[in-house]
């Protein structure tokens, strides 16, 4: 069939990466705390510099008709706040701890969004010397402000004055019909300079009250909650753009359906994934195979004509040795003679779990030609009656695999076909042992174990390795699929049948 496979699932690549999606979570929130340390609020103070309406001082320069030349008096007030002249005289109150510049660079003022008011904002990455800063800035504005407002008091009753003046001696050298005229504007002079005295003393510095400079401090935990919420939901997301595309390029095969998808030949059984105690118990030959292992073993027999079956997995850990001992179980329970051929000469993982992992014979010495395959059989007996053979993989010196010869090989599995209803070579993965890529041609059939969550790209390698070396795939094995209920009570009740301990006898002929 050889369909694409559907686009991965966003929550099941995440749980695939679940360990790099962590951490790219916990980076990210990392991440958005130190920025909110580094460029928040902890060391800014802010004060408010609340103004008086200047609708009444119009004498001392100042007119306000509207609001929004209110607007606009706050606004300039504002630049008075950072003026070097204000900055100055905060410098000299702060005893020149500062530089004009570096007040410069902290302190920011701007009107308020109501427009009443100043808003001071000092920055200077110290909580402490920002609040100090800020209230020698308010406290030298209205120094200032007040300075201004009684030098143009003073330069408008000078004025004033001097008008007054000249008025007062023309008089004195008029005639009599302008004294009338002369001495009503004296009056009005004397008027507005009252006024302006007057307006002077109650504007005095332009503002009305000052709340002094705090820090928001209060406002720091909340701070920091709220970037952590901004951070996880950034690096949820991030992760999970990020899984998804690794799942996206690194396809795995979930179920036996996408199985059925990728591949031509047939499905010969699926089997769920047990628990640790009972995956244990599937190398205890005397148990009954599991049903879905007798299932494969069915549908085996009706598959391979010839006999000859070769078990290998897409990669270490797929259960093809597991495969082997239960079929084997499975078909020696039905009365078929079989023969059970560990190929796998380094590990010697089916012979480990029948007991014959110190036997010299086997696999090794027959394909160096130390030894045959008459004289390398042994007898696995399960049951009363039920018993089944094996070629162990033999003990070998290292390095011997570099000198395997393959026509032995080839020729050993030639003689154990004979006298045999089904032979099942155990094989390791091919990347890892290349020195049973002869067995693979010689095979009537290979059977691919494939575990669950086996990247595809994998499967289709090994599916190249086969066909390259001549090998004809017979079917696939779906390993640790999901468990369903019915296979634990089946495996309950199987436990419950009484069990014996598996031996090993010499075959007959053997020489021992």
């Amino acid at each position: 069939m050889n369909e694409p496979l559907p686009a991965p699932n966003v929550l099941g690549a995440l749980w695939r990466y679940r360990w790099s999606s962590l951490g790219i979570v916990v980076g990210t929130v990392l991440l958005s705390l130190v920025v909110a340390l580094t460029v928040g609020s902890a060391g800014v103070a802010e004060a408010r510099i609340v103004l008086k309406a200047p609708d009444s001082a119009q004498a001392l320069g100042f007119e306000v008709t509207s609001e929004s030349g209110f607007v606009r008096y706050v606004n300039q007030r504002a630049l008075f706040v950072t003026s070097d002249r204000t900055l100055g005289a905060a410098q000299e109150q702060l005893g020149g701890q500062e530089t004009i510049k570096e007040l410069r660079e902290a302190v920011t003022a701007k009107a308020s969004d109501n427009g009443d008011s100043i808003l001071l904002r000092v920055d200077i990455g110290d909580a402490r010397r920002s609040t100090r800063i800020a209230n020698a800035v308010v406290a030298a504005y209205q120094r200032e402000s007040r300075a201004e407002v009684s030098s143009s008091a003073e330069e408008a009753l000078e004025a004033l004055r001097g008008r007054r003046e000249q008025l007062v001696s023309d008089v004195a050298d008029s005639a009599s019909e302008a004294d009338s005229a002369a001495s009503r504007t004296i009056s009005e002079l004397d008027q507005r300079i009252t006024e302006i005295k007057i307006a002077s003393r109650q504007f005095g510095d332009g503002v009305s009250f000052v709340d002094k400079a705090v820090t928001d401090s209060s406002g720091v935990l909340t701070a920091l909650l709220r970037d952590a919420l901004v951070g996880i939901a950034v690096g949820v997301l991030l992760a999970a753009t990020v899984a998804w595309a690794r799942a996206d390029r690194n396809r795995r095969v979930r179920d036996a359906a996408d199985l059925a998808r990728l591949s031509d030949e047939p499905l010969l059984g699926e089997v769920e994934a047990l628990g640790e105690g009972e995956a244990a118990r599937l190398h205890n030959l005397v148990v009954p195979p599991l049903g879905s292992y007798r299932l494969v073993s069915s549908v085996l027999r009706n598959t391979v004509r010839g006999g000859l079956v070769a078990v290998t997995g897409v990669s270490v850990g797929d259960g093809a040795t597991t495969t082997v001992l239960q079929v084997a179980g499975a078909a020696a329970r039905d009365g078929l003679r079989v023969l059970v051929v560990d190929a796998a000469v380094r590990t010697r993982e089916l012979s480990h779990n029948v007991a014959l992992q110190n036997d010299w014979y086997g696999m090794a010495p027959i394909a160096t030609g130390a030894a045959t395959v008459h004289a390398s059989t042994r007898v696995i007996e399960v049951g009363p009656g039920i018993e089944f053979r094996v070629i162990p993989a033999g003990r070998a010196s290292e390095g011997a695999p570099d000198y395997f010869r393959s026509s032995l090989l080839r020729r050993a599995m030639v003689e154990a076909r004979g006298g045999y209803d089904l032979v099942l070579v155990d094989l390791p993965p091919l990347e890892s042992a290349p020195e049973v890529s002869a067995l693979v041609p010689a095979a009537d059939g290979v059977v691919l174990t494939v575990r669950k969550e086996r990247s595809v790209a994998a499967l289709r390698r090994a599916r190249e390795r086969i066909e390259l070396l001549g090998g004809k795939i017979a079917g696939y094995v779906f390993t640790f699929a999901s468990q369903s209920s019915q296979t634990s009570q089946q495996f309950t009740e199987q436990q419950s049948e009484p069990q014996g301990r598996v031996s090993a006898v010499p075959g007959r002929g053997d020489g021992q």
